[in-house]
């Protein structure tokens, strides 16, 4: 595949030497909304480090400089009778990959013997996994990314989380996406090498194949983008950045950006999906547009409802409707939002609850 022809080449995200202190990636990349990458020897202690890679020389040479591999031994002894979702990268689904649920054991058999080049294991809840069966963790969540509203109330509710171990060969990616509702990520490569591309949200109208419908089909491939479908893709592409991520580095992904991820080299990460009070008000209104999209998708089911009822029970009915579809499709719907904004909340004293949904609902306090 090739690149569509750019005039110059795209430029990079910013990359902080050092990990920096809460209050400055608070005001200069979450309130900003900026991405940025982080190379730190901090996480470099983490146990995924000593086990879970053959070789760390490349951790502590320059970044980019990639000689080690993912010890398959020690993952497939320890994790190997997990059952993991893996995309199969050279089949397409829609917006998405084809996937299939499979032990993890299969999946290295498949590496180890030089096949599956084009299988990607994504969003493997490893973490969840661990904890539940009191195992020692192998990670530690870095300092400034601990203000996080989702997975308090996941582990809160012990049900589920949004914390994820990815792993795939070279040459496996991940389509273009929003992440979900449009919360943060971050993600730490523990061995090899990518490359994001990142659109910020003020261009993601221009990503799609008809810039005016908010629900129309998006660029798949950054890499190979059809202008005669995708007539605006141009447009984004001139505010697109592009981060090389090599092992020992995080990446944080700002609220809303779109952004696709390529494997160069056979690449295991950590990623969290997370939100605050920062962002709070873009994920309400991400939910407020799924909501309205839902209803759009069911509008005869609507109007079925409202005809053979003669009274406003049917509107009842309507909202359990809608809400159990996005829950289902997703794992949120209004209950769920409200009541992780209600757990966060009281754990704060300033601002109030109230002031926070008005804000939310009406842009004003």
């Amino acid at each position: 595949m090739h690149p569509p022809e750019s005039k110059s080449k795209p430029p990079a995200v910013i990359l902080l030497e050092d990990t920096p202190t809460y209050s400055h990636f608070l005001h200069e990349y979450l309130q900003k909304n900026k991405p940025c990458l982080i190379s730190s020897d901090s996480v470099t202690s983490w146990p995924a480090f000593t086990l879970w890679v053959d070789d760390l020389k490349d951790v502590s040479s320059r970044p980019g400089a990639d000689y080690s591999q993912p010890n398959f031994d020690y993952l497939r002894e320890n994790y190997g009778d997990q059952n993991v979702f893996v995309a199969r990268c050279s089949s397409r689904t829609f917006s998405d990959q084809e996937r299939e649920e499979r032990p993890l054991r299969e999946v290295i058999d498949l590496w180890k013997c030089g096949h599956g080049k084009e299988l990607y294991v994504k969003d493997w809840h490893l973490a969840k996994s661990v904890r539940e069966k009191g195992y020692p963790p192998f990670y530690t969540t870095p300092q400034i990314f601990r203000d996080d509203w989702m997975n308090a109330f996941w582990e809160e509710e012990g049900k589920d989380d949004f914390r994820f171990v990815y792993m795939g060969a070279a040459g496996t990616f991940t389509p273009l996406h929003r992440d979900v509702y449009t919360s943060y990520s971050w993600s730490t490569n523990i061995t090899g090498t990518k490359i994001w591309y990142l659109f910020p949200p003020s261009v993601s109208h221009h990503l799609r194949r008809y810039p005016s419908r908010p629900s129309s089909e998006i660029v798949y491939d950054v890499r190979d983008v059809d202008l005669g479908i995708f007539k605006e893709f141009d447009l984004a592409q001139r505010e697109m950045l592009v981060a090389e991520q090599p092992s020992g580095c995080t990446i944080f992904v700002p609220s809303g950006w779109y952004h696709q991820v390529v494997n160069v080299t056979h690449a295991i990460s950590i990623n969290h999906n997370w939100c605050n009070i920062n962002n709070l008000p873009s994920v309400y209104a991400s939910l407020l547009a799924a909501v309205s999209e839902v209803e759009h998708a069911l509008s005869d089911v609507h109007d079925l409802l409202r005809t053979r009822s003669g009274n406003q029970e049917w509107q009842r009915e309507w909202t359990e409707i809608v809400q159990d579809v996005l829950r289902k499709d997703s794992g949120w719907d209004w209950t769920t939002f409200w009541r992780m904004v209600c757990m966060n909340m009281g754990q704060l004293k300033d601002p109030p609850l109230v002031r926070l949904m008005i804000y939310m609902a009406f842009g004003k306090t």
